[in-house]
């Protein structure tokens, strides 16, 4: 789906909504909790990973979808919302996930390093099964310092835990090994978010989000970014249909005496969710 696609969706989805009106709207919705389940289907991927063993000089620096031919055309499920204890103070939380397979037959020879440190070669023409999988975890606190019936601003803060895991396994590989790599890092770094909230009417609202970070610490570098701009539409008193547009970049480099790695993903697509309030 390329970008123009989401845009007509997007426009009809509004129209939608703004003919829509299945029961009265209340003038102030219930909101204390926030639970949202989704996901969004990607109208761009990309990504890199290199892994290098200083001690052998071994290393590879691939991009899994080509040159292993990771399945991209998948949905990316994603679950987030708040618990708002105080009027103007919330807990936030998320979490989402990409999993993709690939099947390909190499069209050039990669070396790497397995567990155990050990040097493995997979020549040209190896058939080889992969999984990518991409764990994102936040959890944090919003301060809403402005808080009308018509307009909320947000600013907060909290921890951003990664999760990656490269499988690899080959038909062939010198010396000989089934599982001829496995990569398995977690990486946990704090976020920075701001939050803008407009209500066109008490059951219909637009929102910005954004989160960021860049940071450099022991054997850790790295940025991350995520923005979402979208609409949720309150069919009932505590359900209501949201679509958007989301992006989310990261990149992180750990410079480790054992093992360098080094990840980069960019990914974005039209969100849509399912939302209930309490």
């Amino acid at each position: 789906m390329d970008t123009s696609s989401i845009k007509h969706v997007l426009f009809a989805v509004i129209s939608l909504f703004a003919m829509l009106n299945p029961v009265q709207a209340e003038e102030f919705p219930p909101d204390k909790f926030k639970f949202s389940f989704g996901g969004y289907t990607l109208s761009r991927f990309s990504s890199s990973i290199s892994l290098t063993e200083p001690n052998l000089g071994a290393g590879i620096s691939i991009s899994p979808q080509d040159t292993l031919g990771l399945d991209i055309e998948n949905t990316v499920l994603r679950i987030d919302g708040y618990y708002r204890f105080r009027p103007q103070h919330a807990l936030t939380y998320s979490w989402y996930n990409i999993n993709s397979n690939g099947a390909k037959r190499l069209e050039e020879e990669i070396s790497w390093v397995d567990q155990e440190g050990n040097e493995i070669i997979i020549p040209v023409n190896a058939e080889v099964l992969s999984n990518l999988s991409y764990d994102i975890f936040k959890v944090g606190y919003l301060w809403s310092f402005h808080r009308t019936d018509k307009v909320e601003l947000g600013v907060g803060a909290g921890l951003h835990i990664t999760r990656l895991g490269l499988d690899l396994d080959a038909s062939v590989t010198v010396p000989p090994a089934q599982a001829a790599s496995n990569v398995d890092t977690t990486v946990p770094l704090p976020v920075i978010s701001f939050v803008l909230k407009y209500h066109v009417t008490p059951k219909f609202h637009w929102y910005l989000s954004a989160e960021a970070f860049a940071l450099k610490f022991d054997k850790w570098a790295g940025s991350y970014r995520d923005t979402t701009i979208g609409m949720e539409y309150r069919f009932w008193k505590h359900v209501a249909l949201g679509v958007g547009l989301s992006s989310n970049s990261l990149e992180i480099e750990e410079d480790d005496p054992e093992a360098e790695l080094r990840f980069e993903n960019t990914i974005s697509g039209a969100l849509i969710t399912i939302v209930t309030y309490f």
